[in-house]
């Protein structure tokens, strides 16, 4: 099993690195795998791993977490259209977002988030870590 869920892991880190940061809504038909099976080899390896390893435990949570960003290809499209109207907005000073497709696409962002906190806890759970020692979900900036 432990060969099954190192496959599907790999083949989900695979598209994760040809992932633009900032994307908040992807295609679920961009996934290698159905998100179920990504979810359970997950934490199927988080469960199995000994605790030494923290950059691959940290590196699974990431993942874990960011699979929730893989939504119906619908809705993706619409946070796409929705996030070029908030842009647009935001170029007008103050000018709050009222569109349809706008509010359709924070409603999908606001679930969006949501499920990445539920995943956090699921992901730390597994590990057996506390969510105050999860690793951040931010790039750090590099001195320049």
């Amino acid at each position: 099993m432990i060969g099954l869920a190192t496959r599907v892991l790999k083949d989900y880190g695979q598209l994760l690195g040809t992932i633009e940061p900032g994307c908040c809504a992807l295609p679920r038909s961009f996934l290698p795998h159905s998100k179920r099976a990504i979810r359970e080899a997950s934490l199927q390896v988080l469960q199995s791993l000994d605790g030494s390893d923290t950059a691959l435990r940290d590196a699974l949570i990431r993942g874990y977490v960011f699979l929730a960003q893989f939504v119906d290809d619908e809705e993706a499209e619409r946070v796409s259209d929705g996030e070029a109207q908030m842009d647009t907005l935001a170029m007008e000073a103050g000018e709050m977002a009222n569109a349809p497709s706008a509010l359709e696409a924070l409603r999908v962002v606001n679930r969006i988030k949501l499920e990445m906190e539920q995943a956090m806890i699921e992901a730390c759970a597994a590990a057996r870590i506390p969510v105050s020692a999860a690793p951040t979900l931010l790039t750090p900036k590099r001195p320049q």
